[in-house]
């Protein structure tokens, strides 16, 4: 499911409001699933570089100790672009986060007055402003 079809499916309030919610936890468990793999891969980044350096003093060829190096930057740039990656989720999380407040304060009131009410509601086209 993806994100735009969640919140395309939110027809009511309680919906949108639950909805809401569900792509904040997503949002924020994928960023800390990032996070915690961009550290994996800068640990292995830096003992990549570590045994590039030891290559060189032991005098181990060029091309091997270049690869090494060469796959240590490579994470590097991976460990950066997660680093952005966690970034736009924690934004993306509070925006999520500040649509449902939002939705609850614009919306609250109503949702609590039906749902304490002892009269059914209408069909929804009676509400309708015109």
């Amino acid at each position: 499911m993806s994100a735009t079809e969640t919140l395309k499916d939110a027809a009511t309030y309680a919906a949108l409001r639950t909805k809401l919610a569900w792509l904040t936890r997503q949002v924020h468990t994928h960023g800390e699933t990032v996070t915690k793999l961009a550290a994996d891969i800068d640990d292995t980044a830096e003992q990549m570089l570590d045994a590039a350096e030891t290559m060189k003093a032991l005098a181990v060829d060029d091309a091997t100790t270049s690869e090494f190096a060469d796959a240590a930057l490579a994470m590097t740039g991976v460990k950066d672009a997660a680093g952005a990656y966690t970034s736009a989720a924690d934004s993306a999380a509070a925006a999520a986060a500040d649509a449902k407040a939002t939705t609850e304060s614009d919306h609250g009131g109503i949702a609590e007055a039906v749902e304490t009410s002892s009269v059914d509601m209408a069909h929804a086209s009676f509400y309708a402003q015109q």
